[in-house]
C-alpha cells in the first residue's frame, strides 16, 4: 500500500450497510457518467433479483450517513461452486468517483467475503472496453482469465487453495 493511499483510508469514512426498506431508494438514485451505463445493471434490478436468491447479498456503500454506491456479490455454492464468491455489481455515484470511495469499499466487500470462512476464490468480471475497471481490479490482485460467454473479462482473486 502506497503512503498516500494509508493516508486516505485514514479519512475516509466508507463503510458498508445492508440494504433495507429505509434505505434502497435512495441506492436506486444513484448514477453513474453516461459513458459508463452500459457497463453496469440497474441497482434496483439488481436489489429485486437478490430478493428472490438468499445467495446474493446487496450492500450500500457509504461516505459517513451519505449513500455512495452499491454493490452486491453471490455465493457460487449454489452453482456447485463451494469456496467461490462472485461479486457481481460494485458501483460508486459519479458524484463520488475520484474520491477513495470505490477502493475502500472493495477492500471492505473482500473482506467480507473473506469472513464465510470457506472462501477460495473471488470472482469479477467487467468489459474488455473499461480499462479503469481492469486497472483497479488488478490493484486487488484480479488476475484476468479470460472472456466468459457473453463477452465479459473474468477475473479470479485466489484467496486460498
Amino acid at each position: 500500500m502506497h503512503p498516500y493511499q494509508r493516508f486516505l483510508r485514514k479519512w475516509i469514512n466508507t463503510n458498508l450497510r445492508l440494504v433495507s426498506a429505509d434505505n434502497f431508494a435512495d441506492i436506486g438514485a444513484l448514477a453513474l457518467h453516461e459513458h459508463q451505463r452500459d457497463f453496469l445493471a440497474d441497482n434496483l434490478y439488481s436489489i429485486a433479483q437478490a430478493s428472490f436468491h438468499p445467495h446474493y447479498h446487496c450492500r450500500a456503500i457509504y461516505a459517513g450517513d451519505s449513500p455512495v454506491g452499491f454493490l452486491m456479490y453471490v455465493a457460487l455454492k449454489e452453482e456447485g461452486q463451494d469456496g467461490e464468491y462472485a461479486i457481481w455489481r460494485f458501483m460508486v455515484d459519479r458524484e463520488y468517483q475520484g474520491k477513495g470511495h470505490g477502493r475502500r469499499a472493495m477492500e471492505l466487500a473482500i473482506a467480507e467475503i473473506r469472513q464465510h470462512g470457506d472462501v477460495r476464490k473471488i470472482w469479477i468480471c467487467y468489459w474488455p472496453e473499461n480499462p479503469v475497471a481492469k486497472d483497479f481490479y488488478a490493484g486487488f490482485g484480479f488476475v484476468e482469465t479470460g472472456l466468459d460467454e457473453e463477452g465479459e473479462m473474468q477475473a479470479v482473486l485466489q484467496v486460498r487453495d
